[in-house]
C-alpha cells in the first residue's frame, strides 16, 4: 500500500472503506499514519498541488458526523464523502465519540465509529450488522410467512447473500456514519436481491430500485453514457438521504418510512389520515395498503430474523470479512472498460459487477469519474496504468466517428477488425439498420491515436437511417365506408379513391390500399428524439381496368339502377334490393384495386315489375 500511496500517476485515487476519506497528497503510508497519530485525526491541510500530471493521492481526514435519525438530508456538496478504508491499521487510529443506535430501547451507549467497530467485529461483518439492529418487532403473521418463503429457498438465499458481499461493507459503513439502524443494509435484498442491474416493470433500477424521476431528484445521472441509479456508492447515499427524509416526514416511524419508500410518501400520509379518521392508530399495520406494500416490510423483518438466528435455523450465511471489498479510484481520462478490467486482473463480468453504472465500452471521465477496484488489486491496477502510460498509448480505442458516403457499419467494423454486433451494441443500434452518411457514432479506432477530448465531449449518437415500409391493405368489413376506413388509418377518403381507382363507394370484401409503400429518412438526435427528415411514397396510381364482355350488361344495369326509371320506380323494394345485390356481385377489379370474389358469371336478372 505504501508503494501505491507514493507512486506518481495521472489518476487521483481515493481509498474508501472506513469512515476515513483520503484527499491530500503524501509520499508514503508511513507518513500518513504518523500524521494521523500526531494530529489526533484532525483535518489536515493538503500541500500545494504539483503539476497536473503528477499523482494526486489524497489524504484529508474527516471524522464521522452522525445525523439524527430521519434528519433532512444535506446538499451533496455539504455532505461528508463516503467512508474509506486506507489500509491503515485500526489500532493506529484514535477513538472518537460514541453514539447510541436509534430505536434500540434500553441499549447501552456504544462506540459505533468505524474504527471501534473494526476492533469489535474483526473478521465478521454479519456480527457487526446484527449488533446494529434496532427496529421494533412487527406483530404480523406475514413475517412468519415470509420467513418460511425464504427458508424454503436456501439456494436463493445463498446466491443473494454472496452477491451482496461486494457491496455490504460500504453500505454498513454509510449507515453507521449516519447513525441509522443496520436493518436498512438488508433493504437491497428485498428491493433487488442485491443485484445492481436489476430492472423492474416500472423502470426502477439498481440495488435500491430508483425510478427515473426520483433518481433525478437525488442527482443520479441517467444518460446515454451512465445510469448512476446502478452506481453502488452514489445510489446508496441517495437512498439513505431519501430514507432519512421520509423517516422524518412519517413521524420517525421506520415502518411508515419503509412503506413510503415502496408506495410513495404521499400515499402513506393519506392512508394514515384515513386510518385515523376511522379511529385507528395510523401505524403501519392499521393502514389500508396495496398488497405489495403490505408484504414489503414483513419481507425485511423476515430477512432480519433469518440473519439474527441463522445458526438455530440451520441457514449457512457466506462469511463476509469486516473490511472493504473495493476501493474507489477517481479517473481523469477515458479508458476502455475491457482494458480497465484487464488492469484490475478481472473478467469483464466481474468488473461490471462493481461498476454497473457504465453503459458503454469506453468509460468517460466527465460522465462518472469513479472506478471501483477490489481492495486487494488496486496496487496492481495502478502499476498497470503506469506501464501503459510508458508506451504513450491511449487508454481507449473508441472515439466519435461520422460515416462518409459509401461507408456502412459493416465496412467500419471490417476495417477496424471488430464484430459488427459489437459496434451495434456500443451504440444501442438495432441489428440490420441502414445507416446513411452523416451518422455520428462511437466507433473503434485502432489504426491511429484517439482524441480523448472528443470522447469526453461526445453526448450520444446522431443517427440517420433509411426505413422502407411495405404497402398496407385493408379488407372492407360490414358497415364500413371510405370515410370510416380513412379515419382509421389517418388518411383522407380522397386519397383512398385515388390509390384504389374508386370513384364512388366501397362494398364488403373489397381489398383497399390504405398506406402505400414508402421510403423514409429518419433522424434520431442526441436526446433520443426521432423525426422524419424526408419521405418518398411509392404510389402507383390505379385506374379502372377494362371489363369483360359478360360484365358489360352488369355495368349497364348498375348505371341504370343509379337513375331509376318508371320501371324501377314501380318495382318492389325486394326486387330493387335483389338487383343491387346482383350488381355488386359482378364488380371485379385486380390488385391493388379492391377485389370482390363472386360466383356470378351470367348476366343478372332484371327486376320484376310490381
Amino acid at each position: 500500500m505504501s508503494n501505491f500511496l507514493g507512486r506518481p500517476g495521472v489518476w487521483q485515487t481515493v481509498l474508501r472503506g472506513d469512515t476515513l476519506s483520503l484527499t491530500c497528497r503524501y509520499k508514503s503510508a508511513l507518513a500518513l499514519v504518523a500524521t494521523l497519530i500526531v494530529s489526533g485525526c484532525a483535518s489536515l491541510a493538503p500541500p500545494t498541488p504539483g503539476p497536473t500530471s503528477a499523482p494526486v493521492v489524497s489524504s484529508e481526514t474527516t471524522l464521522p458526523q452522525k445525523n439524527l435519525p430521519g434528519a433532512e438530508s444535506r446538499p451533496a456538496a455539504a455532505r461528508p464523502g463516503p467512508s474509506a478504508s486506507t489500509g491503515v491499521p485500526a489500532a493506529a487510529l484514535p477513538p472518537t465519540s460514541s453514539a447510541q443506535l436509534p430505536g434500540a430501547a434500553g441499549s447501552q451507549a456504544a462506540d459505533t465509529t468505524p474504527q471501534a467497530q473494526a476492533l469489535r467485529f474483526d473478521g465478521n461483518l454479519w456480527d457487526r450488522i446484527r449488533a446494529g439492529f434496532a427496529f421494533p418487532e412487527l406483530n404480523s403473521p406475514l413475517v412468519a410467512e415470509k420467513e418460511k418463503f425464504y427458508l424454503q429457498k436456501p439456494e436463493y438465499l445463498q446466491r443473494m447473500f454472496a452477491r451482496g458481499g461486494r457491496y455490504l461493507f460500504f453500505i454498513v459503513e454509510e449507515i453507521e456514519r449516519r447513525g441509522l439502524p443496520t436493518e436498512l443494509a438488508l433493504l437491497p435484498f428485498v428491493e433487488s436481491a442485491m443485484n445492481p442491474v436489476a430492472m423492474s416493470h416500472a423502470s426502477a433500477s439498481g440495488l435500491w430500485q430508483f425510478i427515473p424521476s426520483t433518481g433525478k431528484q437525488y442527482n443520479l445521472s441517467q444518460n446515454w453514457w451512465v445510469d448512476n441509479r446502478r452506481d453502488v456508492t452514489r445510489s446508496t447515499m441517495a437512498a439513505l438521504d431519501y430514507l432519512q427524509k421520509i423517516h422524518a416526514m412519517q413521524g420517525n416511524d421506520w415502518f411508515l418510512a419503509l412503506a413510503s419508500y415502496n408506495w410513495g410518501e404521499g400515499s402513506v400520509l393519506r392512508a394514515v389520515k384515513k386510518a385515523k379518521g376511522k379511529g385507528l392508530s395510523g401505524d403501519y399495520l392499521s393502514l389500508d395498503m396495496p398488497a405489495e406494500t403490505r408484504h414489503y416490510v414483513p419481507k425485511l423483518i423476515a430477512l432480519k430474523n433469518i440473519v439474527m438466528r441463522a445458526q438455530s435455523l440451520g441457514v449457512t450465511i457466506p462469511e463476509l470479512a469486516n473490511k472493504p471489498y473495493f476501493v474507489t479510484v477517481e479517473k481523469t481520462r477515458p479508458i476502455d472498460l475491457k482494458l480497465a478490467a484487464q488492469f484490475a486482473g478481472m473478467s469483464v463480468d466481474e468488473f461490471v459487477a462493481l461498476n454497473p453504472a457504465h453503459n458503454r465500452p469506453v468509460i468517460a471521465a466527465s460522465k462518472n469519474n469513479e472506478l471501483k477496484i477490489p481492495a486487494d488489486r488496486v496496487d496492481g491496477f495502478m502499476k498497470a496504468i503506469d506501464r501503459h502510460g510508458e508506451t504513450n498509448k491511449s487508454l481507449t480505442t473508441w472515439q466519435p466517428y461520422t460515416l462518409q458516403a459509401g461507408e456502412s457499419l459493416e465496412s467500419v467494423a471490417k476495417r477496424e477488425g471488430v464484430g459488427l454486433a459489437e459496434i451495434e451494441k456500443a451504440n444501442s443500434l438495432k441489428s440490420g439498420v441502414r445507416l446513411l452518411p452523416g451518422t455520428r457514432i462511437l466507433a473503434p479506432h485502432r489504426s491511429g491515436p484517439v482524441d480523448e477530448a472528443k470522447v469526453e465531449s461526445f453526448v450520444a449518437p446522431r443517427v440517420y437511417e433509411r426505413v422502407d415500409s411495405p404497402a398496407v391493405y385493408h379488407t372492407v368489413g360490414q358497415r364500413e365506408n371510405l370515410h370510416s376506413i380513412a379515419g382509421r388509418y389517418g388518411v383522407s377518403a380522397a386519397a383512398l379513391k385515388t390509390w384504389n381507382g374508386v370513384k364512388k363507394g366501397v362494398g364488403k370484401g373489397m381489398r383497399l390500399l390504405v398506406r402505400p409503400a414508402q421510403s423514409q429518412t429518419l433522424l434520431t438526435n442526441e436526446q433520443g428524439q426521432r423525426s422524419v427528415v424526408s419521405s418518398q411514397a411509392q404510389v402507383v396510381q390505379v385506374t379502372q381496368l377494362e371489363t369483360s364482355v359478360k360484365e358489360v350488361p352488369a355495368v349497364a344495369t348498375r348505371a341504370a339502377a343509379s337513375k331509376p326509371n318508371a320501371g324501377t320506380r314501380a318495382s318492389s323494394p325486394q326486387a330493387r334490393k335483389s338487383a343491387a345485390a346482383s350488381v355488386r356481385s359482378t364488380s371485379k377489379r385486380t390488385e391493388p384495386v379492391a377485389r370482390v370474389r363472386t360466383k356470378a358469371t351470367a348476366e343478372p336478372r332484371k327486376p320484376r315489375r310490381a
